[in-house]
């Protein structure tokens, strides 16, 4: 395996016993500078001359969701950084969905160390890391870009709120929006707090970015 005596890489989970020790691991094992943190929102922006880090996200499905992954990831991680789902069950076949938002790759439970490592090198050198099925899967279906997008984003806005969303993205403020919609910004308040409440965010930037990925 490369040593990359000059990468960052952050490993997200609750359990932080464990995830010390897999920290010392990695460290030892790759030369990297491996460090656990809680929560994606822990872990800080990256400067922008800097190389891309390598997250590795504990994915606990009776406690996390997609949903919840973005609307954590306040510094963008997911755009700006290789995120990889680990510890992930191959049941759950929410793989297409996670590429979609910009997740590099899937780590199961039955991987071992050996494949941990192997997947480190593959993602540092701007390499996906799926299994072949899946890779199979996405080259018949089109690739990436044919992937729909997922009802359960969409299915809770009311018409009106995807408007005023669409128009949030875009940097209106309250007082614009309500005068396109010829409603008072107060009424254009409470929409958005609906917004928020239904796309789990809780600003208007992570509601934007929400708005890029998914409308």
């Amino acid at each position: 395996m490369t040593s990359y005596s000059e990468q960052q890489i952050y490993l997200i989970g609750a359990n932080s016993l464990l995830n010390e020790l897999l920290a010392h691991v990695i460290t030892e094992k790759s030369g990297a500078i491996c460090t656990a943190a809680a929560s994606l929102c822990s872990i800080p922006l990256r400067p922008t001359t800097a190389q891309k880090r390598l997250v590795l996200y504990d994915f606990d499905y009776g406690r996390d969701s997609l949903s919840n992954l973005i609307s954590s990831d306040a510094n963008n991680i997911l755009q700006n950084d290789y995120l990889v789902l680990i510890n992930l069950s191959d049941s759950l076949n929410i793989e297409c969905e996670a590429l979609r938002c910009g997740v590099r790759g899937f780590l199961y439970y039955q991987g071992g160390i050996s494949t941990l490592l192997e997947m480190i090198d593959s993602v540092l050198n701007a390499e996906l890391w799926m299994s072949r099925e899946l890779m199979t899967k996405l080259l018949l279906e089109g690739g990436i870009k044919s992937i729909p997008k997922p009802k359960w984003q969409l299915t809770e806005l009311t018409d009106r709120e995807i408007n005023i969303l669409n128009r949030l993205a875009l940097g209106l403020t309250n007082a614009q929006i309500a005068d396109a919609y010829c409603l008072s910004p107060h009424t254009i308040k409470t929409h958005i707090y609906h917004i928020f409440k239904k796309i789990n965010v809780t600003n208007r930037l992570m509601a934007a970015r929400w708005a890029t990925q998914y409308l």
